[in-house]
Order: C-alpha cells, then sequence, then structure tokens
C-alpha cells in the first residue's frame, strides 16, 4: 500500500498502513498476548542506549532523552497500536511523539529487531522459567509432607491397571517427586544455556559500530556473550527446550491427576478431595467429581499439542523468521500453564484425605503378594527362581480360574503345586509363608536401595530435600545477579538524566 506522506523506504511507508483484514485477525489479537512484554523490551532498550552513550556513538544529550521517556514510563504499559505491527515499532513511535524524530532517529543504530527481540524474550524467560522452579519445589515439599504422613499406609502397586506389588503412600509420593525436582534441576540448566547476551548480532551477521557487548551483558543480568551472532538471532534450541521443561512437567503432573482419579472412584475409594476442589452434577446429586485432576490433565494433552507446533514452527531456514515470532506466545504458554497446573497439584495433594484401612483391604482381593512368596521360596526354600514362579505361578491361577483370592492361597495348596512342579514338598514352613503373604512384612523386605521399605523412603525423602535445598539456593543466586543488573541500569540512567557520572 502506497503511503505518499512517509519518506523513505518500504519499512517507512507501511507503518500505520497494515491492512485492516491483517489487522482484524492477526496483529491485533497478537498485540494482546505480547503488550505484558513491553518492560522487558525497554529494559533492553535502556541498556542499548546507555552502551551507546558511554561508546561515544550518540550524543549524550540524544541518550538523555531517549531514557527519559522511557524512564517515565515506569512499569506501565502504554497504550500500544497493533497497526504499527510490533511492539519494537510502538516504542519508536512513542518516544518520537515524546521526544521528536530527531531524538528518536539515534534509537536504531547498532542494531536490529532480531536481536532486540532474541535479549528481550531470554530476559522474560528465564524469570518465568524460575516462577515455574518456584511452584515446582513448594510442589515437592508438599509432596515430601504428605510423603511422610503416609509412609505407613500400604496399598496396591499398580502394571498395566492390575495389582503388581504392595507399596505405600509415602514410596508413591516421593516417586512423583523426583521428576518434578528433576524439571527444576533442567531449569536452572536450561538458564545457563541461553541466558547470554544476543544484543549485537543485529540483524544476523553483528556491526560495524564500536559497541561494547559485554557491557549490555552486565546491564541485562546476562552470564556471557552469544558468541556467534547468526546463532544469537537465528537459534530456537532454547525455545523447545524451555517449552518441552513445561511439557514434562505436565506430563508428571497428568500422570499423578490420573492415578488420583482412580484413587477417589467409588470402586477404589482409596482417597477424596476436599468439597472446594470436586465438581458435581446438575442432574446426579450424588456426584463427588475430581473434575480439577481432570482439568490439569487436559492441559497435558492440549499443549502436548502446542509443543509439537513449536518444534515444527522452529525447524524453518536457520535465521530470524516469523514462524518462530509467531511460535513465542505458546513457548511462554507452555511454562506458564505448567506453573499454574502445579500450583493447582500441590492444593489438591495437600488436600487429598486418603482412607488407610480401604487402600490396605483391596490387597486381600488380589494376589499382589506373589512375588513375595516366589522370593521367599528363593532366598529361604532354596528353590531356582523358574521352580519358585512356576509353583506361585500355578497356585495363582488355579484359585483365579476357581474364582476365588487370597484367603485361599494356603500352605497346602503352595505345597501341592511344589511337588507337581519340583517332585518334593514345600521347603517352607507355614509360619514362613505367612510371613510371605503378610503385605506389610512384604514392603518392610523391600529394603534395597530405593526401593519401597519405610526405611529407604526416609532416606530419599532426605536425599531429596538436599536436593530441593540446593535448587532453591541456586535459583536465589541467579536471581540476586538479575536484581543486581537492574539496580546497576537503574542508577546508570539517573546518571546520565541527571548528568552524573554512575
Amino acid at each position: 500500500m502506497e503511503n505518499k506522506e512517509k519518506k523513505g523506504g518500504f519499512f517507512e511507508q507501511i507503518q500505520g498502513n497494515i491492512n485492516p483484514v491483517v489487522l482484524e485477525y492477526y496483529y491485533g489479537p497478537k498485540m494482546k498476548e505480547s503488550d505484558t512484554s513491553f518492560p522487558y523490551l525497554v529494559r533492553v532498550m535502556k541498556a542499548h542506549v546507555i552502551m551507546l552513550k558511554e561508546q561515544g556513538i550518540i550524543p549524550e544529550e540524544a541518550a538523555r532523552r531517549l531514557l527519559s521517556v522511557m524512564e517515565g514510563w515506569g512499569e506501565r504499559i502504554p497504550t500500544l497500536d497493533p497497526s504499527l505491527e510490533d511492539l519494537y515499532i510502538n516504542l519508536e513511535h512513542l518516544i518520537t511523539v515524546e521526544a521528536g524524530e530527531d531524538i528518536c532517529s539515534y534509537l536504531p543504530v547498532a542494531r536490529s529487531r532480531n536481536d532486540v527481540e532474541a535479549a528481550m524474550w531470554r530476559i522474560e524467560l528465564r524469570e518465568k522459567l524460575l516462577y515455574l522452579a518456584d511452584a515446582l519445589l513448594e510442589h515437592v515439599e508438599v509432596l515430601h509432607r504428605r510423603a511422610e504422613e503416609t509412609v505407613d499406609y500400604i496399598f496396591p502397586g499398580y502394571t498395566y491397571g492390575q495389582q503388581a506389588q504392595p507399596v505405600n503412600m509415602g514410596f508413591y509420593l516421593s516417586g512423583i517427586a523426583a521428576p518434578l525436582l528433576r524439571d527444576a534441576e533442567r531449569i536452572l540448566q536450561c538458564i545457563e544455556r541461553f541466558n547470554k547476551n544476543p544484543l549485537g548480532a543485529a540483524a544476523m551477521s553483528g556491526t560495524e559500530y564500536n559497541i561494547d557487548r559485554e557491557r549490555t551483558e552486565e546491564l541485562l543480568g546476562f552470564e556471557g556473550v552469544w558468541e556467534h551472532t547468526g546463532d544469537a538471532v537465528a537459534s530456537a534450541d532454547y525455545m523447545m527446550e524451555a517449552a518441552g521443561i513445561g511439557i514434562s512437567v505436565l506430563v508428571t503432573l497428568a500422570r499423578l491427576a490420573e492415578d488420583i482419579i482412580n484413587w477417589c472412584s467409588n470402586e477404589a475409594g482409596f482417597a477424596d478431595l476436599s468439597d472446594d476442589l470436586i465438581d458435581s452434577s446438575s442432574i446426579m446429586p450424588q456426584k463427588r467429581n475430581p473434575v480439577i485432576c481432570a482439568t490439569v490433565r487436559s492441559q497435558a494433552r492440549l499443549l502436548s499439542g502446542r509443543y509439537a507446533g513449536i518444534c515444527s514452527a522452529c525447524s524453518v531456514e536457520f535465521q530470524a523468521s516469523r514462524d518462530m515470532t509467531a511460535a513465542w506466545s505458546d513457548v511462554l504458554e507452555c511454562v506458564e500453564t505448567a506453573k499454574g497446573m502445579c500450583r493447582i497439584s500441590a492444593e489438591y495433594v495437600k488436600s487429598l484425605k486418603f482412607n488407610k484401612e480401604v487402600m490396605e483391604e483391596i490387597l486381600y482381593k488380589g494376589f499382589s503378594n506373589a512375588t513375595e512368596l516366589a522370593d521367599s521360596l528363593v532366598l529361604e526354600g532354596k528353590l531356582s527362581f523358574i521352580q519358585a514362579h512356576r509353583v506361585v505361578g500355578g497356585a495363582v491361577s488355579e484359585l483365579f480360574r476357581a474364582g476365588k483370592g487370597q484367603d485361599d492361597l494356603t500352605w497346602e495348596l503352595l505345597d501341592g503345586w511344589c511337588r507337581e512342579i519340583c517332585k518334593k514338598g514345600l521347603p517352607l514352613s507355614e509360619e514362613q509363608v505367612d510371613k510371605a503373604k503378610n503385605f506389610r512384612i512384604a514392603v518392610e523386605r523391600r529394603d534395597c536401595q530405593g526401593a519401597a521399605a519405610p526405611s529407604q523412603v526416609y532416606r530419599m525423602l532426605r536425599l531429596q530435600k538436599e536436593q530441593s535445598g540446593s535448587v532453591k539456593r541456586a535459583a536465589e543466586r541467579k536471581r540476586s545477579v538479575w536484581n543486581h543488573a537492574e539496580e546497576m541500569m537503574h542508577k546508570c540512567v539517573q546518571a546520565v538524566i541527571s548528568d552524573e557520572r554512575p
């Protein structure tokens, strides 16, 4: 669309003249999605202007006027115009209105929207990832507390929906805490990889101006300079890695939610949620639906599809691309949704009411002590494992076909199968069989490193707490660096505005 009033090339001609259909269906909605990122853009541009002034690239008066305008906004997000395409063009327009075109003309020196976006994205992403880490550590703390409370709550562990072996709830909950802690560690590792300064990359190949990339690194709290300028604006791996951490968190939360939904079923009755964390039915008054758990599960499923879209959007040519820009809001949504669902999940884990008697009683409806019996035949009776497995398996299959249960798994039945399989009597006493059939003893005997015995659960909880403390301290150190950088830049801005040396 030709604009005769604006002099210059295509960049000047298209500003404010975007086709209204494109404006309605793309730029308008996008601006609403991205306007909260405006303060990060301002932070990047302040650092850039300070560096330009210190390097003598722009006049001191221009730097003073530019910084005065941006400082005047504070944390407020000015009214943004979607017809100006993006946040940066809006920033230029706002500065032009307040300080004039001549002053604003110094703002684009030695930079491009490409490296500016790359910088502001990294700053926003690192902060939001640490908020997710906070939520993870708090959820883990809830899991640890509930695990300690329920370490003697025996119930069946399942594989493929069938009773497998007896475990305790403390063992289960500490098992959920483990991957969440790893995700918290992944966050710090991910930040460590991408928290480097891309400013100075310009469009892709750097700039001939005498810039100081280490100075903007310092002012923005980056930990190093992103060395390859093409990679700085074209890299997408950090976006996929960060979004992937969000998805990893959501998947773990979804698996926990699925189990809680099953525990709260009428058939299981292992647990119940508090009244403020259920939904009911408009037609069936008896319903206590664990809808909040299902909500967490649904977000994991939906965002996993979104993650596939992010990966696809990032598979363009190795250059800055609209595809990646469009995917940015989805990256943030993966991280932000994971944080929100983590908070909700911690809340219902905190409120879960376990029915200890029902959890233990249901063990007697299956044969989840079969492995313990086979192990006893090996360890105490000195049978080979194959022989022991066949003896116990034969007895269980006979009872299953007869519609009988745990109480009918007697010494006499096992003895009969041992004589048939091994051609000799059962090498265990009735007392030894009774101990092997005792679910609580079976759990206590699982005492190898990392197993389900209460002693091992307490040991793992202790280690996990140490791990959690280490992650928390590392996160605090990073925040301290960023806060110090922000304070330093504020002092520099004030010094320039007041014409004093920082």
